[in-house]
């Protein structure tokens, strides 16, 4: 029995390791329309790109802010009761997080700097376009099955390679445009999957660490309204030691 199952998770791990050295995100919607790079500094996303021509907007005293709604034309098919609802939760977590970085900006700025959330455009402000791209839910009837494997198995790790196959994923593409010229200030794309966990009942809701996800995303690109390109943005979410 072991022998089966060590040979099980071999084959597991060899197709892990070539699905995830070959996986290429390559951006989907029309939101992306320039060639995107890593920045280590903003390791929240996989790809970003800043217009050079239009980095000086940082420094405006006074701006609208706008958070269009999501676009869900990529998940709404396969998921037309969740995706929903997931943008609208995404789209409040958004505004709230923005809303709080433009306030503490005002007060260290001494009001000199003093941006404006808005709820319907504005032609003299910017707006935020996200779009949903990917949306995969926990496999929890695989992650039950996961653990039940990882308890016979004498392998270490074997919970950690099966539960890569179970886990779900989430993408999202995004640009910031300048409505007072119409073009893109900054675009970007981002995707995770669900965090390594010793245990976490989020591992048995479908949809529970793809909230999660949305939520550190909206924390992430809240604040690129601190100092745009200089902004410090560091990747999360990778592990989640709350078993809540």
């Amino acid at each position: 029995m072991y022998g089966a199952i060590s040979r099980l998770l071999l084959a597991l791990g060899t197709g892990l390791f070539f699905s995830c050295s070959s996986s290429q995100h390559m951006p989907v919607s029309p939101l992306i329309t320039h060639p995107l790079h890593a920045d280590s500094k903003q390791s929240c996303f996989q790809g970003v790109w800043y217009n050079p021509t239009e980095q000086a907007i940082w420094n405006s005293p006074r701006l609208k802010v706008y958070v269009a709604p999501i676009n869900i034309d990529y998940i709404k098919a396969r998921f037309p009761k969740e995706a929903p609802a997931l943008a609208e939760q995404f789209r409040t977590e958004l505004q709230k997080d923005i809303r709080r970085v433009l306030e503490n900006k005002s007060k260290q700025t001494g009001g000199r700097i003093k941006w404006q959330l808005v709820d319907r455009p504005a032609p003299d402000g910017v707006t935020l376009y996200i779009a949903m791209v990917k949306l995969k839910p926990t496999d929890v009837g695989g992650n039950i099955m996961s653990d039940l494997v990882s308890l016979a198995s004498p392998l270490p790790g074997t919970s950690l390679i099966l539960g890569n196959f179970m886990s779900g994923d989430v993408g999202i593409e995004g640009r910031l445009s300048d409505m007072r010229t119409g073009t893109s200030i900054m675009e970007f794309k981002a995707y995770n999957t669900d965090p390594i966990t010793l245990f976490s009942v989020k591992e048995f809701e479908r949809f529970a660490f793809d909230q999660q996800n949305l939520q550190l995303f909206a924390s992430g690109i809240s604040a690129i309204f601190k100092a745009g390109p200089s902004s410090y943005i560091p990747k999360t979410g990778e592990v989640d030691l709350d078993p809540f």
